[in-house]
């Protein structure tokens, strides 16, 4: 009988050993599971790829921009935002050029400038810029470019 008791004793060690392991994997795999789900990218904030964003009405679909800068006193500063309208619709409309920032999770106009859309041809390009005569086709003369995370354009009625 000490036999008996000998592999009983065996196949119950063994059953504890596999039930260890089963339960150890399970675990693994929960944990795993959780510390997957508690990733953050960037502390929670917002991210922004590329130069902006543009946001047009349906007078044009492909309103393209660039930013150009200058270094002026030992740092880039934005000089102009120009805008290329292909779309004959547009003629008459109001285009908005609003630069931002987005710090510590909100987004923050650093400025906003307007022109009339007028005289569009097939590919018109219209510019804003600190050297403009109008004070509201004109941007802040001296903004940071690494102030700027993007920009935001609108046309509008």
């Amino acid at each position: 009988m000490n036999r008996s008791e000998t592999n009983e004793d065996q196949q119950r060690r063994r059953m504890r050993v596999i039930r260890a392991v089963i339960l150890a994997v399970i675990a693994i795999l929960l944990l795993g599971n959780v510390f997957a789900a508690s990733i953050t990218v960037n502390s929670g904030s917002p991210l922004t790829f590329g130069q902006g964003q543009a946001s047009v009405t349906a007078c044009d679909p492909t309103v393209d921009y660039s930013i150009g800068s200058d270094f002026v006193d030992g740092s880039f500063v934005v000089k102009e935002v120009v805008a290329t309208i292909n779309d004959t619709a547009c003629n008459g409309k109001v285009l908005i050029v609003i630069p931002y920032q987005v710090a510590g999770g909100s987004t923050t106009p650093l400025d906003a400038a307007t022109i009339t859309l007028t005289s569009i041809t097939a590919t018109t390009q219209f510019t804003i810029g600190t050297g403009a005569s109008s004070a509201t086709d004109k941007i802040v003369s001296g903004m940071s470019a690494g102030d700027v995370s993007g920009i935001a354009l609108e046309i509008k009625d």
